[in-house]
């Protein structure tokens, strides 16, 4: 009981290029989900679904380099 209780109370620190790794399958069950609620046809599900992840991941590192950009002119 206190090993389970370990996993949750204390934090494991997420560095560098895992911090994307690790939010990969999050935006993949969501681009799933809600592609199966769109999609007429089940066939068409998976490959609309990783289309959606690979656009919402090259977006994201897009607004996030951006974003980088524009606090290293600021700072």
């Amino acid at each position: 009981m206190e090993a389970l209780r370990a996993v949750f109370v204390n934090y494991v620190e997420i560095h560098g290029i895992w911090r994307l790794l690790m939010l990969a399958p999050l935006i993949l069950s969501v681009s799933i989900v809600y592609k199966t609620l769109r999609c007429r046809k089940l066939t068409a599900v998976p490959l609309s679904s990783l289309r959606l992840c690979v656009s919402i991941l090259v977006t994201m590192m897009l607004f996030g380099g951006v974003l980088l950009a524009v606090y290293r002119i600021m700072a």
